[in-house]
């Protein structure tokens, strides 16, 4: 696993990394600014107590839930959207670490696009399930890394495998490596909660189960270096 996420790391000068960063960021920021703007006119709607300090403390919690939601869920928002451009992350890793394995078939952008929009979705509604627990110290980042580290290692390794074998056999890997994929996915959930660093940890993350996906079915360029 660490192998996996070292590769990865040592490929972020790639142009095709940089490439895909620019553009979920640029996506990310616009999804932000149209749920802000959503929220600001909806909290405008609510009526005024009589009470001053009632609206203040019913500003104060909307300002924080939305700071909450924002913390928690952008890396997850960028996370999604980089399963946009997946392919690209995948056929740069491959190209340059498995040039003789047999080439993926490439996933349908409309595929892609519905992937993406799944899995957003399914973030979105679980964390917002927990949110309560979120107001809790020490508690709410156990129940991130435990939960999203699922639902990450689970999308991610599924966009990865998918490009090479049908429904039925990428699930029977995944169960079959159940555990490992789990940690690393509790390892992405941890770095996508540091700043600056949760911007890469989705490209890092995906180039990640790439390796990982290799080492587990095996390639022509691990087979060779055993025979020699």
């Amino acid at each position: 696993m660490f192998s996996a996420i070292s590769k990865a790391i040592g490929q972020l000068d790639d142009k095709a990394f940089r490439s895909v960063l620019l553009k979920a960021l640029a996506l990310t920021a616009g999804i932000f600014i149209v749920v802000g703007f959503g929220a600001s006119e909806a909290f405008s709607l609510v009526p005024e107590f009589e009470y001053a300090w009632i609206n203040t403390i019913i500003s104060f919690l909307a300002g924080l839930g939305f700071l909450l939601g924002g913390f928690f869920l952008f890396p997850l928002v960028i996370s999604a959207l980089i399963g946009l451009f997946l392919d690209d992350i995948s056929d740069a890793v491959e190209k340059e670490h498995y040039p003789n394995d047999p080439p993926a078939h490439n996933v349908p952008l409309l595929s892609s696009i519905w992937d993406a929009v799944k899995f957003l979705a399914l973030v979105i509604v679980c964390n917002i399930v927990v949110l309560p627990l979120y107001f809790v110290p020490v508690i709410n980042l156990f129940v991130y890394y435990l939960l999203n580290g699922y639902l990450i290692s689970r999308e991610y390794f599924q966009m990865v495998a998918i490009r090479h074998h049908d429904e039925a056999e990428v699930t029977r890997l995944r169960k079959t490596n159940a555990t490992e994929l789990y940690l690393m996915g509790i390892v992405i959930a941890f770095c996508l909660t540091i700043p600056i660093v949760n911007l890469i940890a989705p490209i890092v993350a995906t180039a990640a189960m790439v390796h990982l996906y290799k080492k587990r079915v095996g390639s022509v360029a691990k087979s060779r270096s055993v025979v020699a």
